[in-house]
C-alpha cells in the first residue's frame, strides 16, 4: 500500500522547518503549509470535509483556522493530493518531542478540540494515510493523539506502520461517552437509566418546576452564545480563571467559530430556562454525520436539580434526532462524573505512536516517558473531578 509513495521523498518537520510558508516533497503531492499558505486551499479544504471517511469538526476550516491563529502559531497544515490533483488528506501538525526526549511530529489536538482524526477522502483512506504520514515521518516518530480505534483511519495507520517497518504502540486508551442516532427518533437517554435514577431526575425536574416555568429550548442563533459565556463565567470556571469570557483571545476565537458554524446552519445551543432565565446551556456543532457537544455551563445555585445532566439528556435526544446525524460525540474525558451516567454508548479513543524504522533506544525511552506523563495527567484530572463533586 505504500511502496513508491514513500520513495517519492518526504519533508522532515523539525523546529527549523516550521518557518517556510510551504514545503513539498519530491512528488509535489505532499505539502506542509503555514496559515497564510493554507488560506489558498481553503475552498478545497472545505470540499474535503464533505467527503471524508471519518468526520472531525476540529479539523474543518471554520474551526481550525480560528484555533491555529489563537492557540497554535507554530502549527502547520500537512496536506496530500491524489494523482488527479484533488486534496485527499489533511491534518494540522506540530513539532514536539516524544516524552520530551525523542524528536517527533504530533497531529494537533488541544483542550478546545479533543479529536485528531485526519481528514481523509472517502475511498482513498489507505493511499492518503500513506502519503500524509510518509511525508511527515522522515526519520523520527509520529504521535497521533485522540484517534478512534475502530475507524478506517486507524486501520490504515496500523497498515502504514506495518508495511514501513515502524513500531506502533497504542497508549492512553479510554472510552468516550457517545450517543448513537436512531432511525425512529432521538436517543431516549432517560430510558437507559435505572428506575431509581430515572425517578430521581424526574423528581428534581418537578421540584424545579415548583420554582417557576421551566422550558427547554434549542436554537441556532449565535446571539445566545453571549448568554452562554456569561453563564460559564458565573461558575467555577470563572472563579478559577478558565472561563472563555475572561480570556480575551479565547473568547474571540470561540465567537468566530460559533458565528461561522451558525452561518452554515451547523450550530445548536440548547438551554433549560426557569422563567426565561438560562440555568443550563450546551453549545454543540454539526459536522457531517456527527454532532459534537462542545461546551456546557450551568448555574451552580441550582445544582440540587442536576441541570447539567438534565440538559445532556434532553439535548442528546434532540441532537441525535437531527436528520443525517448518526452519532453524538460528548467530547468529554473518560469517566466523566456527569455525562457518563446519562449517555451510555461508548467509543474507544487513544493515542497511536509510530516510531522510526526499526524503533531504537531513543524511541523506547521517549515512549516510556510519555506513558508516565499520560498517567500523571489522568491522575490529576481524576483528583480535580473528585474535588468538584
Amino acid at each position: 500500500m505504500i511502496g513508491a509513495r514513500l520513495g517519492a521523498g518526504s519533508v522532515t518537520l523539525g523546529r527549523d522547518a516550521l518557518a517556510p510558508a510551504a514545503l513539498r516533497d519530491a512528488s509535489g503531492r505532499f505539502a506542509l503549509l503555514d496559515l497564510g499558505a493554507a488560506a489558498s486551499i481553503r475552498d478545497a479544504w472545505r470540499g474535503l470535509t464533505g467527503r471524508v471517511a471519518e468526520d472531525n469538526l476540529f479539523f474543518d476550516p471554520d474551526f481550525a483556522f480560528a484555533a491555529m491563529r489563537t492557540l497554535g502559531p507554530d502549527v502547520r497544515l500537512a496536506t496530500w493530493h491524489d494523482r488527479a490533483g484533488m486534496l485527499a488528506g489533511l491534518a494540522p501538525v506540530t513539532a514536539t518531542r516524544l516524552g520530551r526526549i525523542a524528536p517527533a511530529i504530533r497531529l494537533w489536538s488541544h483542550d478546545y478540540g479533543p479529536l485528531a482524526v485526519p481528514l481523509i477522502g472517502r475511498g482513498q483512506v489507505g493511499a492518503a494515510i500513506d502519503g500524509l504520514l510518509g511525508g511527515l515521518a522522515g526519520s523520527g516518530s509520529l504521535i497521533l493523539p485522540d484517534l478512534w480505534l475502530d475507524g478506517d483511519v486507524a486501520d490504515a495507520v496500523r497498515a502504514f506502520a506495518a508495511e514501513s517497518g515502524r513500531p506502533l504502540v497504542v497508549i492512553g486508551e479510554k472510552s468516550r461517552a457517545m450517543l448513537a442516532g436512531s432511525p425512529t427518533g432521538g436517543a431516549d437517554c432517560r430510558a437507559t437509566l435505572s428506575a431509581r435514577r430515572r425517578g430521581e431526575y424526574a423528581r428534581q425536574m418537578r421540584r424545579l418546576g415548583d420554582l417557576g416555568t421551566v422550558t427547554i429550548e434549542s436554537s441556532g442563533d449565535p446571539v445566545h452564545f453571549e448568554e452562554f459565556l456569561a453563564l460559564e463565567a458565573s461558575g467555577w470556571k470563572g472563579h478559577g480563571g478558565t472561563a472563555m469570557q475572561g480570556i480575551v483571545p479565547i473568547a474571540a476565537m470561540a465567537r468566530e467559530i460559533v458565528a461561522a458554524k451558525a452561518a452554515r446552519g451547523a450550530l445548536r445551543i440548547d438551554a433549560i430556562r426557569l422563567d426565561g432565565r438560562a440555568i443550563a446551556m450546551l453549545v454543540s456543532f454539526l459536522s457531517g454525520e456527527t454532532a459534537y457537544s462542545w461546551k456546557i455551563a450551568f448555574d451552580e445555585s441550582f445544582a440540587r436539580f442536576s441541570p447539567g445532566a438534565q440538559l445532556m439528556m434532553e439535548a442528546g435526544r434532540s441532537l441525535s434526532s437531527i436528520p443525517g446525524i448518526r452519532r453524538v460525540d460528548s467530547c468529554a474525558e473518560a469517566n466523566h462524573p456527569m455525562v457518563d451516567h446519562v449517555w451510555k454508548d461508548r467509543r474507544a479513543i487513544a493515542t497511536m505512536v509510530i516510531g522510526p524504522v526499526g524503533g531504537g533506544a531513543l524511541f523506547k525511552a521517549g515512549l516510556a516517558a510519555m506513558r508516565g506523563e499520560i498517567a500523571a495527567r489522568a491522575t490529576a484530572k481524576r483528583l480535580i473531578q473528585r474535588f468538584r463533586k
